[in-house]
């Protein structure tokens, strides 16, 4: 790894104090390349913080300081007006009658010791119901949507993406896919009668902890075989893993993983959050996996927030260039995870067919 990446692994351990200084004080051009790659993966907020962290001699010079202080200016901006419409948007289905959780997002940013630093980004949110009372709400005010297998847009107010769940993830691999479901299904009670969360905007819930152990891991997997992992992902996760009921969950969510056949990827992933962000031993789901975690956080340092930054990213503009193209960019991936690479293009396949027989958009 060169001089300028492993600065930026170590500024962010600084960002959520498991480091203290950088191992060198950075040039003018490093420190560019740094607030290049905190955009990259949309955590130029959190690492803002970390500045004023730093010795004297280390923090980045007058006109990167300034850049930085505006983007996270604007982060908070953004971050106050995401608070605003998960409550809302949270309020909206409560009234239509369907209890919801936020997945991801605000709910996310919650567990960062500054919430309004987190980038934002869209309002995911769970409903309980039926796949098909769902469909049929969201079809009834916008009939021309887009319907995809267990997520679908909501453009009820200008401004704001929403994005409705009928299921919190999904695996490629159709058996795989059962159990978790399985899971979320199992779960669901609990999830839904969650206690809600107080934010200056009003409460909203979010999913308990056990649960958004697995299903945060597997929505982090399934971003690996789409457009990419970035930063702000795994920063969540890090920040959930430091929540103070997780030691009580570790050993039950290490066994999902395993029955759902995600124990190298966890392994990996385990590997990066300690190489990145520091993460303890104790909070660990299962033992890292060196050989794995560092061709993981290859790919993670590649390609940025939702793959923007990687450059082999190169989206066809038509609907079967762009399906030739994941799946030979998946391919990669098959001496590793050969269950979703080999499953991934049936799945796409079988999600088309059943839009198409459904009449979905």
């Amino acid at each position: 790894m060169n001089r300028k990446l492993t600065l930026f692994l170590e500024l962010t351990k600084v960002s959520v104090g498991n480091a203290s200084r950088l191992s060198y004080s950075p040039s003018e051009e490093e420190w560019k390349f740094l607030f290049c790659m905190a955009n990259n993966h949309t955590i130029a907020g959190p690492l803002f913080d970390a500045l004023d962290l730093l010795p004297a001699e280390q923090r980045p010079p007058r006109k990167v300081f300034v850049d930085w202080l505006a983007t996270t200016e604007k982060i908070k901006y953004n971050s106050r007006d995401a608070f605003h419409n998960a409550v809302w948007a949270s309020k909206k289905f409560m009234q239509a009658g369907f209890r919801n959780v936020i997945l991801k997002g605000q709910g996310n940013a919650l567990l960062y010791p500054n919430p309004l630093l987190r980038h934002p980004g869209d309002v995911d949110v769970w409903l309980d119901g039926s796949r098909e009372r769902i469909i049929s709400y969201v079809r009834k005010l916008f009939p021309s949507i887009r319907v995809q297998w267990i997520e679908m847009g909501f453009p009820v107010k200008k401004g704001c993406c929403i994005e409705v769940h009928t299921m919190p993830s999904f695996m490629s691999n159709p058996f795989d896919n059962r159990r978790l479901k399985q899971y979320f299904v199992q779960h669901s009670k609990e999830v839904f009668s969650n206690t809600p969360v107080s934010t200056e905007e009003g409460e909203m819930r979010i999913p308990t902890t056990r649960v958004n152990m697995l299903f945060q891991l597997t929505h982090i997997y399934r971003h690996l075989f789409n457009e990419g992992i970035g930063l702000r992902q795994v920063m969540d996760y890090y920040y959930l893993l430091q929540l103070d009921d997780v030691p009580s969950h570790i050993n039950e969510t290490a066994l999902i993983v395993k029955k759902l056949h995600m124990e190298r990827f966890c392994r990996a992933l385990m590997y990066v959050l300690q190489e990145v962000f520091g993460l303890q031993e104790d909070r660990m789901i299962l033992p890292p996996d060196t050989e794995e975690g560092r061709f993981l956080l290859s790919e993670i340092l590649q390609a940025g927030n939702f793959g923007h930054a990687d450059e082999r990213n190169n989206i066809k503009k038509n609907q079967w260039g762009n399906f030739w193209q994941k799946t030979f960019r998946n391919w990669r991936f098959i001496s590793h995870y050969h269950r979703e690479v080999l499953w991934n293009p049936w799945y796409r396949l079988t999600q088309f067919a059943w839009r198409k027989y459904k009449g979905y958009n």
